[in-house]
């Protein structure tokens, strides 16, 4: 009976390492996702800044 507690337990910590584990790589993709996207949308902004600065720069104050 002992024997077979010890393996129970072994398997329900398996069983709880690799439910973390997915719940893990879920949230690291979709950290990576997010990342990727924040990224995106300021290498846009980056984009408009410079053209916005280019045009501002070709006409002339009074």
């Amino acid at each position: 009976m002992t024997l077979n507690n010890a393996v129970n337990n072994i398997r329900k910590n398996l069983l709880k390492r690799q439910e973390a584990l997915i719940r893990f790589k879920a949230k690291k993709k979709a950290y990576l996702l997010a990342k990727e996207q924040i990224t995106k949308e300021i290498e846009e902004a980056r984009d408009i800044w410079k053209s916005t600065v280019e045009q501002l720069s070709n006409q002339e104050f009074m």
